[in-house]
């Protein structure tokens, strides 16, 4: 990886037995959740689109049985409540696993006062599997009836945690470290925009994701910031310096087609309709943006200028999520002018960048073309 920082899912094994497997680290367990943060988060800005509809238009829900309190009491539960509640459930399956649903219960008892936090959440989990693991060890050699078991187990664990965290202020410390990194990410602390921040940014974004910083340092942040239901500006910035640059790129070989071999195509084609409709597959572009300095130059520079548009002005008005379809995306800013613009720039300047540098380079080997996977082909094998 770059700078000798390397990301592995997994952590040597705590107990030191070479015949178990290792357990992922933590960083690792709060990724595997990216699918419930970004249903929650989609989710939650449709109902705020739906109460903001329906107050606007004096719609009367009555006729339907359906009230706006009942709307806000999805919304906020939703908010507070469910993503805490699914980091403490995974995290204490991924460390103990062999309870089955007895950790299920606990985990889910002790996520109760983690309100807010994916952080405290984790926390939870975590010390439902060691505690669970142990005292289920110790109610066993105690020759404690099962169903006594259970109950220790299952409920008791849930509720000791879930009162120890409520009550040590553990929880409030790890809500004020996710409201801190927030506020540094979407540079809140500023009173006015600094020119030229938001472009290092999309720089160091893009060029992060190619030695391995995505999942080791960009998606904990994305996600950290996603845990009380909103998106996330540097999941905007994901949307624009990887899914729309790669898309650009890809696009860029299709209408230059005729200069690539066919597995290069092939590859542009998948990639322009996951990155578009799936909202992932930045790889798809990284042997074209390796082989082409033209095209790895634009690649940044496109990212670059998209993320100085999302933070020209507030960024919270543009936050979103990769992982959904392009139009989704747009949906989920507050201001969708200002989110448009920015996917905009990303594919032009990419797709740009690659019909040049497809260009440059059929002109240098009018003869012979580069494939993906680095073999030289003739036009006619092409």
């Amino acid at each position: 990886g770059g700078w000798r920082w390397t990301y592995s899912p997994f952590v040597p094994s705590r107990y030191g037995n070479a015949e178990e497997e290792a357990k992922p680290s933590l960083r690792s367990v709060l990724d595997s959740c990216v699918p419930a943060f970004v249903a929650v988060c989609v989710t939650c800005r449709l109902l705020e689109l739906a109460m903001t509809w329906l107050t606007d238009h004096d719609f009367d829900l009555k006729r339907y049985s359906v009230s706006l309190l009942d709307i806000e009491s999805l919304y906020l539960p939703m908010r507070e409540y469910v993503l805490p509640m699914v980091c403490s459930v995974v995290a204490a399956t991924t460390y103990a696993p062999e309870l089955g649903s007895i950790v299920l219960m606990a985990s889910v008892i002790a996520s109760m006062p983690c309100c807010g936090s994916a952080l405290a959440g984790l926390v939870a989990g975590c010390a439902v599997a060691y505690l669970c693991q142990r005292t289920l060890v110790g109610c066993i050699r105690r020759n404690v009836p099962a169903t006594m078991t259970n109950v220790l187990v299952a409920g008791g664990v849930g509720c000791f945690v879930s009162v120890l965290l409520g009550t040590c202020g553990f929880v409030h410390l790890l809500k004020w470290f996710g409201d801190a990194l927030r506020s540094v990410v979407r540079l809140s602390f500023l009173t006015t925009p600094q020119r030229g921040l938001g472009f290092a940014i999309g720089v160091i974004f893009c060029y992060g994701s190619k030695v391995g910083w995505y999942h080791s340092i960009f998606l904990p942040l994305i996600l950290i910031e996603m845990e009380q239901g909103d998106a996330s500006i540097l999941g905007a910035v994901d949307e624009c310096t990887l899914c729309l640059v790669s898309a650009g790129i890809c696009s860029g070989n299709i209408l230059t087609s005729m200069l690539l071999a066919e597995n290069d195509v092939a590859i542009s084609k998948r990639g322009v309709k996951i990155n578009l409709l799936c909202g992932d597959f930045i790889e798809a572009a990284y042997p074209f943006m390796e082989r082409s300095a033209i095209v790895n130059g634009f690649a940044y520079l496109a990212g670059g200028l998209s993320t100085e548009i999302l933070y020209s002005q507030r960024p919270e008005d543009v936050l979103s999520s990769a992982y959904l379809p392009f139009g989704l995306c747009i949906v989920l800013a507050k201001d969708t002018e200002r989110m448009t613009l920015a996917c905009g720039v990303a594919f032009v300047i990419s797709f740009l960048g690659t019909v040049i540098g497809n260009i440059v380079s059929w002109r240098k080997t009018p003869n012979e073309v580069e494939d993906t996977d680095g073999n030289i082909l003739s036009k006619k094998e092409k």
